[in-house]
């Protein structure tokens, strides 16, 4: 009798202690269960464009976005801050990241990746793209790999804003000038614009000064920045013929500032200008501000046969490194970026891009391009298609912006001066020690 009452004791012990464990299992999984649910999600972003373009609902596609996001994560809190521009918006996020309130997701303009992702800023995203399986292959690629640092992903693209060419067809039919051109050569390119300035009783230009040292290094296929060495390289044979070309284009036009205006008023053949811009100034009503009395259309930068030009800019997402909401903040950032749908929003509504290859491709984006008609807005989905997938980025490092701005005020300054020839070793010197 005294055995079974204390198996019987040893017994009820051992079942309290299992309802006991069940009941701390129990409350974890929906403790952990409402935390999941009842997470509040912190964005950082700025108002309006990317690209400095006019935009009329700057929150429209972020509060699309979030409410898209509501209908799968119903209990998901998602605040942002009004009122931030893109000016102000990286001392503003550097003050949270300061002050210990670092949001959980990051819009990253191209020229802070570098610093962001080095400083540990942002986390990996490596991880959530192979648990979820994200089939990366719909990016282009060239965008995709630019937010890749030490061989990690740390951001996924979101906008591209990349830069064509736009001619005055008008004019180069008027002087038998080559006038269809698609992927004009760096030959082609200096050519009419030596004929153009040689036209007697004319003042004609080859293109506008947008057109720089660094697009005439693009056009040679020479990329001066060796980031692994940490060193610029101003005196290889292909940027000594992108300088013997600006060189060229500098005599043309006299030294001559060639502005917008100039090319406005039918007198020069070329001007640079990026995706944004091109978007913006012919739809209205801002096409009413450059509204030409010749024939435009539009091509790619001039390069080497059979190679591409193409710069492109863009804009990211990214996840805080410091984020508690690691998960979700990733579902958030992998819908703005990857969702079919929202991309095709963001194509009709901004000036930019999609990052998205059936975005691009689509009907729908077709239509967004021609919605002006073909004499305003001759850019087609295609022409946009080939200029993502052959583009190329800036190199991202933290110092970029710097050695940029040093970079153009020592050589403009140094062809305008006639002396580029004997200043190059002492500009690439200057920025060698800026890299040390």
């Amino acid at each position: 009798m005294t055995k079974q009452t204390s198996s019987n004791r040893i017994n009820s012990t051992w079942l309290v202690l299992l309802l006991i464990v069940l009941l701390c299992a129990a409350s974890a999984a929906i403790g952990d269960y409402y935390a999941e649910k009842s997470k509040t999600l912190t964005v950082a972003f700025y108002t309006g464009s990317s690209w400095d373009a006019p935009s009329g609902k700057p929150y429209q596609m972020i509060d699309y976005a979030i409410k898209k996001f509501h209908r799968k994560y119903p209990d998901v809190k998602i605040q942002y801050e009004t009122g931030i521009t893109k000016k102000d918006y990286i001392n503003w996020l550097s003050g949270k990241i300061v002050s210990g309130q670092t949001p959980d997701v990051i819009l990253v303009p191209d020229e802070n990746f570098a610093t962001m992702a080095s400083e540990g800023v942002l986390t990996s995203l490596d991880r959530f793209i192979d648990s979820d399986k994200l089939d990366t292959s719909n990016f282009y690629q060239p965008l995709l790999s630019s937010d890749r640092y030490l061989g990690a992903q740390y951001a996924l693209p979101y906008e591209a804003n990349p830069q064509l060419m736009i001619y005055n067809q008008s004019l180069l039919e008027k002087y038998g000038l080559p006038s269809k051109l698609s992927k004009p050569t760096v030959d082609e390119f200096e050519a009419i614009s030596t004929q153009l300035s040689k036209v007697k009783g004319k003042k004609l230009y080859g293109t506008t000064s947008d057109f720089n040292w660094y697009n005439a290094a693009a056009a040679y296929q020479d990329e001066p920045f060796n980031i692994s060495d940490r060193r610029i390289n101003l005196t290889s044979s292909r940027f000594s013929k992108a300088i013997k070309l600006m060189q060229q284009l500098y005599a043309n036009a006299g030294n001559m500032n060639v502005t917008s205006d100039l090319f406005d008023e039918g007198k020069v053949a070329f001007e640079p200008i990026y995706l944004a811009q091109y978007r913006t100034y012919t739809s209205y009503p801002y096409h009413v501000t450059r509204s030409y009395n010749f024939q435009v259309d539009c091509c790619q930068m001039p390069s080497l046969k059979g190679s591409s030009s193409t710069s492109i800019e863009s804009s990211s997402w990214g996840i805080a490194n410091s984020s508690a909401n690691k998960r979700m903040a990733w579902q958030f950032i992998q819908m703005l970026c990857s969702d079919q749908e929202l991309q095709q929003k963001l194509m009709a509504s901004s000036t930019g891009s999609s990052v998205l290859k059936s975005v691009v491709q689509s009907r729908a984006t077709a239509k967004v391009l021609h919605q002006y008609g073909s004499d305003s807005q001759s850019l087609n989905n295609w022409q946009l298609d080939n200029l993502l997938k052959s583009g190329k980025l800036a190199p991202r490092f933290k110092e970029y912006t710097e050695v940029i701005n040093l970079l153009n005020s020592r050589l403009n300054t140094a062809l305008q001066n006639g002396d580029v020839d004997t200043e190059l070793y002492d500009i690439q010197t200057d920025v060698n020690n800026l890299l040390k």
